[in-house]
């Protein structure tokens, strides 16, 4: 929906009064994507480190191995599909299809998986009350060198991912509490947290475009308030199963990312033009999850069950639960950030 805007409900925005024009502009703010992608960076460093809590070696060739089979084979493919609808696939420099488009955060996700092993070697040196100040701080270091700065492209891959960083380890951080989280019970508590998620999206992205304060300054301290939100979501998790459709969902949602776009472009093969706007958005979205789910059947997931043959010394799962247990954040049905 961030590249489609919301389901269009008022109709052609080129129709309507100033009042109308009003009331749809309002509708198209309802979702914000670039706060979505750093709940995910949280999510991320959770999976990623919670195999591997504790201080022991792990095997580290087989975990690059793991993880890079995990993720760059869908990659691969996911470019050749971009090559194939005729987009330029310039893979390094300034204007790299991997920083000009959707894959911007795997980008900085490649480098937290890259540096993985080494942050971990500092956080079981440090400890994280060292660790995450010091990241907090030489992350906003960073981003105060281009304070007004409208999106990524100017801090580039590496200074991106360090900004971000923060959040990343917030997620690890939270792995490791993970077990002795108490359970709670109260249904209007987790709402509250879902709607405060949305609010701050929407607050986030009105400071972007009204009040000039970019999410680039922003997108560190919603991350905060997205490791107490995930944190929430994981203690809602011990004692109730997730929605089934979203979980089934979920097992391709990383082809969903890598190829929506794609799936968008494919609709505009077809002969759309004469149906209203409400059936060419359906069509549309519907194009981009159907090809998703296709690439996930025939890249992702075989992709997948081939990184799970490599099995990573040192991993472990949590103490005294078994798959089907309160831990569904970091569960096989989320594939894309499966622990290595």
């Amino acid at each position: 929906m961030g590249h489609l805007q919301m389901f269009p409900l008022f109709g052609d925005p080129s129709t309507g009064s100033g009042l109308w024009h009003f009331v749809k502009r309002g509708w198209d703010t309802v979702v914000f994507g670039t706060p979505a992608v750093i709940v995910f960076f949280v999510i991320s460093g959770f999976c990623i480190h919670l195999p591997f809590r504790g201080a022991g070696q792990i095997d580290i060739p087989r975990y690059y191995l793991r993880r890079y089979i995990r993720i760059l084979v869908p990659v691969a493919g996911a470019l050749l599909v971009y090559r194939m609808l005729g987009n330029k696939l310039l893979l390094w420099g300034e204007h790299s299809i991997l920083w000009h488009s959707p894959l911007w955060s795997l980008a900085c996700e490649e480098i937290y998986y890259a540096i993985y092993p080494g942050l971990r070697w500092l956080r079981n040196a440090l400890q994280w009350k060292i660790l995450l100040p010091i990241s907090f701080v030489l992350s906003v270091l960073v981003a105060n060198q281009h304070p007004h700065a409208l999106d990524w492209h100017v801090f580039n891959p590496l200074g991106t991912a360090f900004i971000l960083l923060p959040v990343w380890l917030l997620g690890c951080y939270l792995a490791e509490q993970s077990e002795s989280l108490r359970p709670e019970n109260a249904i209007s508590s987790i709402w509250l947290w879902r709607f405060l998620g949305w609010l701050g999206c929407w607050v986030s992205e009105m400071l972007h475009f009204k009040a000039g304060i970019s999410y680039t300054q922003t997108m560190l301290w919603f991350g905060v308030f997205a490791f107490f939100w995930v944190r929430q979501e994981i203690i809602w998790g011990k004692t109730h199963s997730p929605n089934r459709y979203l979980v089934a969902g979920g097992a391709w949602s990383y082809s969903l990312y890598l190829v929506h776009a794609a799936g968008m472009d494919l609709a505009g093969f077809l002969p759309l033009n004469g149906l209203i706007i409400q059936v060419r958005w359906v069509v549309t979205m519907s194009c981009s999850l159907l090809f998703a789910y296709v690439f996930y059947q025939i890249v992702e997931r075989p992709s997948h069950k081939l990184a799970r043959k490599f099995k990573v010394r040192g991993a472990q799962s949590p103490a005294g639960e078994d798959r089907a247990g309160p831990f569904p954040i970091a569960q096989d049905k989320l594939p894309a950030e499966e622990g290595a």
